[in-house]
């Protein structure tokens, strides 16, 4: 990693979040450029390697354990729902989502964010149809059918049609 100007710059605008976060403020826009810069760290290492961290967890051995990039991630996204920035939220999650493999780790966490987020914005149809998408994604991810099981119930429209096969009603 040596002294990355972008790395550096990342390691500034976390600092400065979490500063912030410490003197009660909920969202502020070096969360959302912390977020960018990290993106685009990514992008740029990829365009110079394409296997570079293919997996969220690699970002955290490639950068010596520095940062701790998973958490801060989970916290950018939690700080998007605490503002109601529900949409940010979920183009955030997607961008995290589509940037990474998911072959070793889970996306679940994030999936149910942007699930979450989708219901709390009335696009319930689409946080379904985002689960059905999700299932063909990770398709041993037990969270997702467990989610899309959730959604259907509490929309009370859960019917043995709608489930797809491998899924039962317990």
């Amino acid at each position: 990693m040596g002294r990355d100007p972008e790395w550096e710059r990342f390691a500034e605008l976390t600092a400065r979040c979490y500063k912030a976060a410490e003197n009660g403020n909920t969202l502020n826009a070096c969360w959302n450029d912390a977020f960018d810069v990290l993106m685009e760290i990514v992008a740029i290492k990829r365009g110079e390697d394409s296997s570079f961290a293919r997996e969220l967890g690699d970002m955290e051995k490639l950068t010596d354990f520095k940062f701790n990039i998973e958490g801060l991630i989970l916290d950018y996204l939690d700080k998007l729902w605490e503002a109601g920035d529900y949409e940010k939220l979920c183009i955030s999650g997607n961008r995290i989502i589509s940037m990474f493999d998911w072959r070793v780790e889970s996306s679940s966490v994030i999936r149910i964010k942007v699930v979450n987020a989708l219901v709390k914005i009335g696009k319930k149809d689409e946080a379904v149809q985002y689960c059905i998408e999700w299932i063909k994604a990770e398709p041993e991810d037990v969270n997702a059918v467990m989610t899309k099981k959730a959604l259907l119930t509490n929309a009370g429209t859960l019917k043995k049609t709608e489930l797809t096969e491998g899924e039962a009603v317990c």
